[in-house]
């Protein structure tokens, strides 16, 4: 699956059967990002796919020295699931 920045909309984003799921964050200063919410359209759920897009954002803020604020209950889970991730979070 591919999962695509797209920093003019504050997204990653992976397209699949003509559908756009996401993760939409805001930039709270030069290094933070509040991860505020992810969707996955109803056809594509339970597939991992917002695991899949939540740990490529997570990645990109890791190899850009960023802090995440998961204020996503999603993402707060996949920090929790995963320990690598948890030196990441605000």
């Amino acid at each position: 699956m591919n999962v695509e920045h797209d920093a003019n909309r504050h997204r990653f984003v992976a397209r699949l059967d003509g559908d756009e799921a996401y993760l939409q964050y805001q930039p709270l200063g030069p290094s933070l990002l509040d991860f505020e919410s992810t969707y996955v359209p109803d056809h594509l759920r339970g597939r991992g796919v917002a695991t899949a897009i939540v740990r490529h954002a997570l990645d990109y803020a890791r190899a850009n020295a960023l802090r995440v604020r998961p204020t996503c209950w999603f993402v707060k889970e996949i920090i929790e699931r995963y320990p690598e991730y948890r030196p990441l979070a605000a």
